[in-house]
């Protein structure tokens, strides 16, 4: 497959970074920005072979003339080299201008100096994304002043493509309540029909591609969450009470449910309490407790272990929830029928879980702490562990 460039320009601490790995997913590819184009070292191309666009990621923006300055120069002289090398690998098909809710507020003294930036391409589409837009008052202020910021100016107004707003990791308020990735999928679909026709990937293969996606970003939400209820165990009895993770379960599912495309209904949240109780005061549930119980030497009064247990279960349910809001969201199954989300609890929460923590209980230490909790959970289940 050919693919596009898309150049990733932004105020550093935004994000930037954090956005590719989640469009590109953790199998993108890093190199150096080769080519024929031997300049600005510390800019990066990332590509993953399975959709159409590369993502080139340039230094960032700082406030100070000076810091802004060299940015700017940074990315016209490697844009300057690219063009004068004739420098095909590296032509570039589209922009995005990455702010967040802080930097936007300086976006309008700062457009100049982003378009003197990318000069050298004046036809490319822009796209502005808006990261950690967590909340919807704070997004919405934003996109009016990037929208402001290109018609106060005529000859920058028809350059703006589109602004969208994301959130590229989890992030857990306060109250436990789990902000979920979201606009990703969304940003990766408008960025393939900005391409060149040459360059775009068909709907079938954007579609397959988003599919990973969302399987990646409830993943992070499993982990997330796994993280709190690791937390909830070590000072409680899982196994005895089973329903004091049920609140931490609930807003994991809820959030997974959110990047399934799954619409806030009377007759979402009853689906999800469905899940939630027979995976913990149900048949699965019961199963998974007495199972646990057999586990040989498993001292179930100690917190730690309490605590991995705890964890376990969270993560658990929370790739059960996942697997089920991706059946209903490929239309394989609905939420009409639920004998089917019975029947999926009872075949993967009750016996994989009690294998999984069986193979790993003997090597937790007894002094770890929760992120070590949740690194031998993620490694023990799925063989991954967090950055």
């Amino acid at each position: 497959m050919e693919k596009g460039n898309v150049l990733v320009v932004g105020y550093a601490g935004v994000g930037k970074s954090t956005l590719i790995r989640t469009v590109l997913g953790d199998e993108a590819m890093k190199k150096p920005c080769g080519g024929k184009t031997k300049v600005a070292s510390d800019f990066q191309v990332y590509e993953n072979k399975g959709i159409s666009f590369r993502l080139i990621d340039t230094v960032g923006l700082e406030p100070g003339l000076f810091s802004e300055f060299k940015a700017v120069n940074a990315v016209k002289k490697w844009a300057g080299e690219t063009i004068k090398n004739k420098d095909d690998e590296h032509h570039i098909s589209a922009v995005w201008f990455c702010v967040d809710r802080f930097t936007v507020k300086i976006f309008p003294k700062t457009i100049d100096s982003l378009m003197k930036a990318i000069s050298m391409w004046k036809n490319v589409p822009i796209i502005v994304v808006i990261t950690q837009s967590y909340k919807g008052t704070d997004t919405k202020e934003a996109q009016d002043i990037v929208e402001k910021a290109f018609l106060s100016k005529n000859k920058y107004a028809t350059r703006l493509t589109e602004i969208v707003s994301v959130v590229a990791k989890p992030y857990t308020e306060k109250e436990g309540v789990i902000e979920p990735p979201k606009g990703i999928t969304e940003l990766i679909e408008l960025t393939n029909s900005i391409l060149p026709e040459g360059y775009q990937a068909a709907e079938k293969d954007i579609a397959r591609y988003n599919l990973a996606r969302r399987r990646a970003m409830s993943h992070a939400v499993v982990s997330a969450a796994t993280l709190a209820g690791i937390t909830v165990g070590g000072g409680a009895m899982p196994i005895a009470d089973a329903m004091l993770l049920k609140p931490t379960e609930a807003l994991e599912i809820e959030a997974i449910s959110k990047i399934w495309g799954i619409k806030k209904t009377k007759k979402t949240k009853e689906f999800i309490d469905y899940i939630i109780d027979i995976g913990t005061k149900g048949t699965a549930g019961k199963m998974l407790a007495s199972g646990l119980k057999m586990i040989p030497g498993l001292n179930l009064g100690a917190a730690v272990i309490n605590a991995f247990i705890a964890g376990a279960i969270v993560f658990a349910m929370g790739e059960v929830a996942a697997y089920i809001f991706e059946q209903i969201y490929t239309g394989k199954q609905t939420m009409d029928d639920v004998t089917w989300v019975k029947e999926v609890l009872e075949d993967k929460m009750a016996k994989p879980v009690v294998d999984k923590v069986s193979e790993a209980v003997e090597n937790v230490p007894e002094e770890a702490d929760d992120e070590e909790l949740q690194n031998i959970i993620l490694d023990v289940f799925t063989q991954k562990k967090t950055a």
